[in-house]
């Protein structure tokens, strides 16, 4: 027994195959270009014609504690730790005391200390 296609299947079949891309090289969709290793793109950063944009924060750091070690020495600046020699925010670590973390930047040396406020020596 030999079997046929409905002959409504045909122009069914010809529409289907019709609708599809023509050619491989037509363009697949948007979510398979996804990297899902890509970097996100960097914020954008505000305009600086604009008088109202406030001039650049301060660096004011809290110390948080002091390790002793040497040549070793460690400071806990807002979290993070610093050793001497190391720079955050530009700024170089150049001893550590007791107390007191000593930073130096463009010449200017600020002393941090746990006991007391921000204070900046020229």
């Amino acid at each position: 027994m030999k079997r046929t296609l409905p002959p409504t299947l045909l122009p069914a079949l010809l529409a289907l195959l019709a609708a599809l891309p023509a050619t491989a090289g037509d363009t697949p969709p948007a979510l398979l270009h996804h990297d899902p290793f890509r970097r996100p793109a960097p914020p954008l950063s505000p305009r600086t014609t604009d008088p109202a944009t406030p001039a650049p924060a301060v660096w004011q750091p809290t110390l948080r504690g002091v390790l002793l070690a040497g040549a070793g020495s460690l400071a806990n600046v807002d979290g993070q730790m610093v050793g001497i020699g190391d720079h955050i925010e530009g700024h170089r670590l150049v001893s550590v005391s007791d107390r007191q973390a000593i930073f130096e930047k463009d010449g200017r040396r600020i002393v941090l200390d746990m006991r007391r406020p921000l204070e900046t020596r020229p």
